[in-house]
């Protein structure tokens, strides 16, 4: 009897938990993205890429605050520094579990370290100042510096720490590279359930997650890749997508009218810039940089786009608000010519090639204003664009050559400030340590040891107000050498279904937390 009893109360039991399943339903968020990774590994996928998602899978110690000038703990809960600014510990949150339910300790911080060093790829372009590591207690670790480096604190938000059971399980001979190009093993809310490159990624909510479930988070992310963004606005109209990444300026009024939808629009930090090819081509000529800087037509590319023009290679505003640089290239099409006549192409006469990110409609508009532009002076220009992934790799491959035949004259680009200080542009966007072949972003090699020297000290000193002194003198530099066409500051725009709350603008069009985001009833 007692047996009978037993079983019908846990029967009833079941039968509440299915009732209470059914009755809270997945809650799921489609997300309307363009760009595409090449791996999902954090320690060897490219991180600007893989920030479009991955800071959604995996977590580091430290994060950026909201307000984008100082940084919040995340696995970490306070860090110390030396004196000297060569060594930092760190206290780490207890009880954080990976998404296979590893404890999250000091001995996984020293492991993601140690392979981020070894696969030498993009993570570990910022824990290049690390010497050494100490992990005296579980919830403690240790970083050790040769030297101080103002990006190595700020840049340990590109550390994301991987579950070590997931490493050592899945190591084939290649540090378990194959296995995390396409699934996740990190502490973060979302589990990567399915990637179908090109189409779709989807997150499944992380049972583990340390924050936890509360009613409303969405336990379910559809990443669906749509690179035209005049199909992602008819996907939001009708509510195929919850949140838009890919909107044009021409949109916004309309979408602005309809009820069932919310328009963001932010200035952010990101810069646009077209680097022009150094080291091969008729822009390895000064003469003829200065004449292509010439004639890029801001004025109409504002209009266009609704971005704004910017103060220089970076984002200004990092420079401290009195940091002004004279544009030494203000559109002039008499100038170019004379420049180009003096370079010995009186007559223009030659062909330049345009690289693009596939469904960039920005870099698509630069290159259709820089094209005619250029036909005013009888220069050519053919576009190419592909996946941000096989652009990557291009522009790397062609490092270990430079071969002329194969080179890309004019490469576009935008940069968010990814950490809070102008080192982040200088250094990953025009220093030579920051060639594609050493996990940077400077694309076509612009390399000047007079600029090196002054980012190299800039990194190294205490001084903050010497460091900007120097930092200036490099961004002017930069102008100088015609490195890059500066295009613009980027305005923001994403559209979200009136439902979908709990936006946090982090100053860029790559860092969505989708976990902070719920959906009202």
């Amino acid at each position: 009897m007692v047996i009978h009893r037993t079983l019908a109360a846990v029967l009833l039991v079941i039968t509440a938990l299915a009732a209470d399943a059914a009755a809270q339903p997945e809650n799921v968020l489609n997300v309307g993205k363009y760009t595409q990774l090449g791996s999902y590994d954090p320690h060897a996928g490219a991180l600007d890429t893989l920030w479009w998602t991955g800071n959604n899978f995996y977590e580091s110690l430290l994060d950026l605050n909201d307000d984008l000038a100082s940084l919040r703990p995340v696995l970490a809960t306070s860090w110390t520094a030396s004196r000297d600014g060569k060594t930092f510990t760190f206290k780490l949150r207890d009880g954080v579990k990976f998404s296979d339910g590893t404890p999250f300790d000091s001995s996984a911080v020293r492991l993601s370290v140690e392979r981020a060093q070894a696969l030498k790829k993009a993570a570990s372009l910022w824990i290049k100042p690390l010497a050494r590591v100490e992990t005296p207690a579980p919830n403690t670790v240790v970083f050790h510096l040769d030297q101080p480096n103002a990006m190595f604190l700020p840049g340990l938000r590109f550390l994301l720490i991987v579950s070590p059971k997931a490493l050592k399980e899945h190591d084939k001979a290649d540090q378990a590279q194959g296995w995390l190009r396409d699934h996740t093993a990190g502490t973060g809310p979302y589990v990567l359930e399915r990637w179908e490159p090109n189409i779709i990624h989807v997150g499944k909510k992380n049972p583990h997650y340390w924050r936890g479930w509360p009613a409303g988070k969405f336990t379910t992310i559809n990443l669906r890749h749509v690179y035209e963004p005049e199909t992602q606005r008819l996907m939001i109209e009708k509510g195929e997508l919850d949140w838009s990444e890919n909107v044009t300026k021409d949109a916004l009024p309309a979408l602005r009218r309809n009820a069932s939808l919310t328009v963001h629009e932010k200035p952010g930090t990101s810069i646009m810039v077209t680097y022009l090819n150094t080291n091969a081509g008729p822009t390895k000529d000064l003469k003829v940089r200065q004449a292509i800087h010439h004639l890029w037509n801001q004025e109409a590319f504002t209009a266009i786009t609704g971005h704004a023009p910017s103060a220089g290679p970076l984002f200004m505003p990092i420079l401290g608000a009195d940091a002004k640089i004279e544009n030494p290239y203000p559109y002039n099409v008499e100038r170019a010519k004379k420049l180009l006549g003096e370079a010995g192409h009186p007559n223009g006469g030659f062909t330049l090639r345009f690289q693009s990110q596939k469904g960039d409609v920005d870099k698509r508009a630069i290159f259709e204003l820089m094209q005619a532009e250029l036909n005013k002076v009888n220069i050519k220009v053919e576009f190419f664009d592909d996946t941000w992934p096989a652009l990557v790799k291009r522009a790397t491959d062609w490092g270990a050559t430079k071969d002329p035949n194969t080179a890309i004259h004019l490469f576009g680009y935008f940069r968010p400030m990814f950490i809070p200080t102008a080192l982040d542009f200088l250094f990953n966007m025009y220093h030579s340590e920051g060639f594609p072949t050493k996990g940077g972003r400077n694309f076509t090699y612009y390399a000047n040891a007079d600029y090196d020297r002054l980012i190299n000290e800039a990194t190294a000193t205490a001084d903050r107000d010497r460091a900007l002194r120097l930092e200036r003198q490099a961004a002017e530099l930069v102008w100088k050498d015609a490195a890059v066409v500066v295009n613009g500051r980027i305005v923001d725009k994403f559209v979200a279904r009136k439902d979908v709350k709990g936006f946090v603008y982090l100053g860029d069009r790559v860092s969505f937390r989708y976990y902070d985001m719920y959906r009202e009833k």
